[in-house]
């Protein structure tokens, strides 16, 4: 990839396929983080192995860093499902408790005195001794039977207890939220390090313009100046290939190499000649003269 156009954005767009894939296969929320940090991890990767520029580089390692701490797979939920297990039957015990006790007792006291009161009267015959006999027996039965539906009903708190301790919910991510998620962060790095990119620049700018331009090392503008007076001194290819060199350090380093025209003539000192031209260059900075040139009237 070229340097000019390398880019965070463009790392990953050569990845979508594969982070897609990812998340289609296992959309839980926990896969996805997996799946969009490995993401971010390749990308740095590349990165720094393509990247020359040891401030980018160590700038994009801690940026991409911050963004896997970071990011927000929960903005990328598309449904949360719910979970119900259902644990398997055992055998159902007894549950012996106060009403089905009493009303087992009571059953138990009602079918004995009916056996009773038939063996003391000892008379068969009689249609008022059966009825007497049989109403004890029939609602002893009944009490019976109640205290036996009792006792197998099991409790309320212990049926919501198992109910609560079943329930489980897992949430799912939408993948194209996902990724778009990643791709914003990516394009926010990108900026952050174009304006790295740019303040490294001026500060290397600056630095060169002092180191060259600045009043602070006049040798160096003269050894530059000097170089070019014999640069158009000799006039040959050889002479205007070096001239053409240093006018394109020179304005790297903020410093315009100016050639006499009428109007300039306050940049310039004189010497006299036969024809009018550019013995030696000024040199200038952002539109103020900083060296004096040489030309000919």
């Amino acid at each position: 990839m070229n340097m000019d156009k390398l880019s965070l954005v463009a790392l990953l767009d050569e990845d979508k396929e594969m982070v897609m894939a990812n998340l289609a296969r296992d959309p839980s929320l926990t896969a996805a983080q997996i799946s969009l940090e490995k993401a971010i991890d390749r990308v740095m990767y590349r990165y720094s192995e393509a990247c020359g520029d040891t401030v980018l580089r160590d700038s994009a390692q801690h940026i991409l860093q911050a963004m896997k701490n970071t990011m927000p797979v929960m903005d990328s939920v598309a449904e949360a499902r719910t979970w119900n297990r259902q644990a398997k039957a055992g055998k159902a015990g007894l549950n012996l408790g106060p009403m089905a006790l009493a009303l087992l007792v009571l059953g138990l006291v009602l079918v004995i005195a009916a056996v009773l009161g038939v063996l003391i009267s000892g008379r068969f015959s009689g249609a008022l001794a059966f009825i007497k006999a049989m109403l004890p027996a029939a609602l002893g039965c009944g009490a019976l039977y109640w205290a036996g539906v009792q006792s197998a009903r099991p409790g309320k708190r212990k049926q919501a207890a198992e109910q609560t301790e079943d329930v489980r919910t897992e949430f799912i991510a939408d993948g194209e939220k996902a990724w778009h998620c990643l791709r914003g962060a990516m394009l926010q790095a990108d900026g952050q390090l174009e304006r790295i990119r740019e303040a490294d620049a001026l500060a290397r700018q600056q630095t060169v313009q002092t180191g060259v331009g600045g009043k602070t090392d006049p040798k160096a503008l003269d050894l530059f100046a000097e170089l070019l007076e014999s640069a158009y001194a000799a006039g040959d290819d050889a002479a205007r290939e070096s001239a053409s060199a240093i006018r394109f350090y020179l304005h790297n380093a903020g410093v315009d190499v100016v050639d006499y025209a009428p109007g300039r003539e306050n940049w310039f000192e004189f010497l006299p000649a036969s024809g009018a031209g550019t013995m030696r260059p000024a040199l200038a900075s952002e539109g103020k003269l900083i060296k004096k040139g040489l030309a000919s009237k």
